[in-house]
């Protein structure tokens, strides 16, 4: 294996065990220097050379820890898979670091090789070394020994590759920062009830004017209601709010539309910052018949799970006095019977649109509209903005 690759394999397997799943916190790693690797700082990149450069980033955490929030464009190599980072973590804790190592070493000495083939692939690396160009950045949790560990074994053979200091960490910290200083410009928040076409609205507005729309169930992947997450896939906190910092920092200036919401988009809470600016905008409504309504959430469900993923999702309304075992077990056989817009029409009778009047009773808009068609009432309101 060579000397390089016993580093690799002894520092591999003990970096930065997180453990969340026994504190929801990661202990503190052993230092580079204790574990023999002494990576030099020039083989370090800060988060803010990366930012908005062209680089190639490979990130060897776990796939679970990426597939949570991940900087964007970055590669996914793990290192471990999400077991072996659990079993590595206990050991690290119940045995100790030499425990930990030599239980990674068994682990990582087999697929070695393979693992820097995929490594040179990735990075788009030529066999016999070299590598300039573009910064190659290897990136772990927190730039420890397992980003720290790749790169002195890719450049002990000859590639000019870096770690990230500070991992994904600094990633994060970058965002948060950002999101503290978040400003949508001109800020106009859409409202209106439950299935008034809203989203469909905003993003025939955004046809006809790119750059100005804010659609937070689209990053979210979630329509902020009990079953607004049928055929979607919603994303992580960490996600939901990395992806709407860059929407908002892409945005065209001068006016922007934004569909009102409540604290939270399904599971996902707004950052403070956009929903004390979401408060104070300019509100507009967006009004639609009850007939319209039905048709248009009947069609969002059909198209995107179908009846038997509403019949499956229905039971989580039973905690809900308006319905109970009783009412849900009724909307069930309902739909059994075909009769989708029956139940669309109980939903928005008895669970969104009193939700919906408590919550936004002191609204005043500036304006309102009746839905034609979405793209109709989309150049209304564009007329309505731009004649202001």
């Amino acid at each position: 294996m060579g000397e390089a690759g016993g580093a690799i394999v002894g520092a591999m397997a003990t970096d930065e065990p997180q453990l969340s799943h026994a504190r929801g916190e990661a202990p503190p790693a052993a230092g580079m220097e204790r574990m023999g690797l002494g990576v030099p700082a020039g083989d370090e990149i800060q988060w803010e050379q990366v930012a908005g450069a062209a680089a190639v980033l490979v990130d060897v955490r776990a796939p679970g820890e990426y597939a949570e929030d991940h900087i964007p464009g970055s590669i996914s190599l793990p290192l471990f898979d999400d077991e072996e980072r659990v079993q590595v973590g206990t050991l690290y804790q119940q045995e100790g670091p030499a425990a930990a190592r030599r239980w990674g070493a068994c682990r990582i000495r087999g697929r070695l090789e393979q693992y820097t083939d995929a490594l040179l692939s990735a990075f788009e690396l030529p066999v016999d070394g070299g590598g300039q160009g573009l910064p190659r950045v290897v990136v772990c949790a927190r730039g420890g020994q397992r980003s720290g560990a790749v790169t002195e074994h890719l450049r002990s053979l000859g590639f000019a590759v870096q770690r990230l200091s500070g991992g994904y960490r600094a990633y994060r910290s970058a965002v948060r920062k950002r999101l503290e200083r978040l400003v949508v410009p001109g800020p106009i928040v859409l409202n209106g009830l439950t299935g008034c076409g809203k989203t469909r609205v905003l993003r025939e507005l955004e046809k006809l004017r790119p750059g100005h729309i804010v659609d937070l169930e689209g990053i979210a992947g979630h329509r902020s209601s009990v079953l607004g997450d049928i055929g979607l896939r919603p994303v992580s906190q960490k996600e939901f709010e990395a992806e709407l910092m860059r929407r908002v920092e892409r945005l065209a200036g001068g006016w922007t539309m934004i569909e009102w919401e409540a604290r939270r988009v399904g599971n996902r809470e707004l950052p403070n910052r956009l929903y004390q600016q979401m408060h104070a905008a300019t509100q507009i409504e967006l009004r639609a018949t009850i007939d319209q309504r039905v048709a248009i959430l009947a069609d969002e469900y059909l198209e995107c799970g179908g009846v038997e993923e509403v019949s499956r999702r229905l039971p989580a309304l039973a905690r809900y006095p308006a319905f109970g075992q009783a009412g849900v077990a009724a909307m069930q056989q309902s739909l059994a019977a075909g009769e989708i817009g029956r139940v669309v029409r109980e939903l928005l009778d008895r669970h969104y649109d009193p939700r919906y009047q408590h919550g936004n009773r002191d609204f005043d808009f500036t304006a309102s509209f009746d839905l034609a068609d979405a793209a109709t009432t989309a150049r209304e309101i564009l007329a309505w903005i731009e004649s202001r």
